[in-house]
C-alpha cells in the first residue's frame, strides 16, 4: 500500500507542477457543501451519512474552438466529510480525499455551464476503526476514484453557483470485507472565474 501511496504522490505532483508551470493561476476555484451517502462496514447493515466541505481548482489546457462543443482542462479536488455515528457501531469516521484528473466543460447553454471529470488520488479515513494486521487502527489511507459531474449557473462573469456536482467515489479502506466503499457525494456551493 506504501508503494502505491508513494506512486499517486508523485504522479499528483508531477501534474500539478506541470499544469503551474503553464498557467500561474486557477480559471476556476470552488468550494461547496457536500453530503455523502457510504456504504456500511461489514457485519453492519445499510448505509450512513457524512457532511462537510469541498474544493476544487481548475485550471484549462484547451479553450474553445469554433464548431467545438467542449473543452478541456485539469482539475484538483479536495473534500473533508465526517460523520460521529457509522451505523451505531460505536465510532465515527473523518472521510479526507484528495484527487486530480481531467475536466470536459461542455459549451454554456445560456448561463448553464455543464461539466464531466474523472479524478483519482488518495482517501485518508480517521476517528474510525480499521482492521490492519489482525488489530483496529484509528486511519488508513487508500486509492480513491471519483467519477463526477456537475453544473454551473453563472451569476456574472466573474461568479457562479455550482448548484448541483454529482461524484461517485470509490475507496479502498480496509473494512474486513472487500476493502471497497461505495460513496455517493451530492453538494453545491460557490464558483469563482479568474
Amino acid at each position: 500500500m506504501q508503494k502505491v501511496r508513494n506512486a499517486l504522490g508523485a504522479f499528483l505532483c508531477l501534474v500539478l507542477a506541470s499544469v503551474a508551470q503553464s498557467q500561474s493561476l486557477p480559471k476556476d476555484v470552488g468550494v461547496r457543501y457536500s453530503e455523502q451517502v457510504s456504504n456500511g462496514p461489514a457485519g453492519a447493515c445499510g448505509c450512513f451519512a457524512l457532511e462537510g466541505a469541498a474544493g476544487d481548482f481548475y485550471w484549462v489546457v484547451q479553450h474553445y474552438k469554433e464548431g467545438k462543443p467542449l473543452y478541456l482542462g485539469f482539475v484538483a479536488d479536495v473534500g473533508v466529510e465526517h460523520t460521529g455515528d457509522v451505523n451505531g457501531a460505536g465510532y465515527g469516521l473523518t472521510l479526507t480525499t484528495v484527487t486530480a484528473g481531467p475536466r470536459a466543460v461542455v459549451r454554456p447553454i445560456g448561463k448553464v455551464r455543464p461539466f464531466a471529470q474523472v479524478l483519482i488520488g488518495m482517501a485518508h479515513g480517521s476517528g474510525s476503526q480499521f482492521p490492519q494486521n489482525g488489530s483496529l487502527a484509528p486511519s488508513a489511507t487508500s486509492f480513491a476514484l471519483n467519477l463526477g459531474a456537475g453544473a454551473d449557473y453563472s451569476l456574472n462573469k466573474r461568479i457562479s453557483v455550482r448548484f448541483l456536482q454529482l461524484d461517485y467515489l470509490r475507496t479502498a479502506l480496509p473494512n474486513n470485507s472487500t476493502d471497497w466503499q461505495n460513496n455517493l457525494r451530492i453538494g453545491a456551493g460557490i464558483t469563482l472565474h479568474f
